[in-house]
């Protein structure tokens, strides 16, 4: 049995982060580029869990990710950085691309 992690990338030039997990506990990591890769990946491993980290949201009171007036975290990312994890919000400019 596998698990997938993917910390996807918003453009293919760069990296998107993978991490498998076999139930041995043994852990792969992996940097891949394109859709195509995600769905060879997923195809060839059929993991039981796929877990993919990208925002569904914007901090609400924000209209896009242009609108740098807006606020730039969400609940969930307070709930991260009062719990000691650091991380970039999405609205950073290098997140937005």
């Amino acid at each position: 049995m596998f698990i997938i992690g993917l910390d996807l990338a918003g453009v293919e030039s760069r990296p998107t982060g993978v991490c498998i997990l076999q139930d041995d506990l043994m852990v792969k990591t992996r940097l891949i580029y394109t859709d195509d890769d995600i769905v060879r990946l997923i195809l060839t491993y059929r993991p039981f869990v796929t877990a993919i980290d990208a925002p569904l949201f914007l901090p609400k009171g924000r209209s896009s990710l242009e609108d740098r007036t807006g606020p730039h975290l969400r609940v969930c990312d307070k709930i991260l950085l009062n719990s000691g994890i650091r991380f970039f919000p999405l609205t950073l400019g290098p997140m937005r691309r």
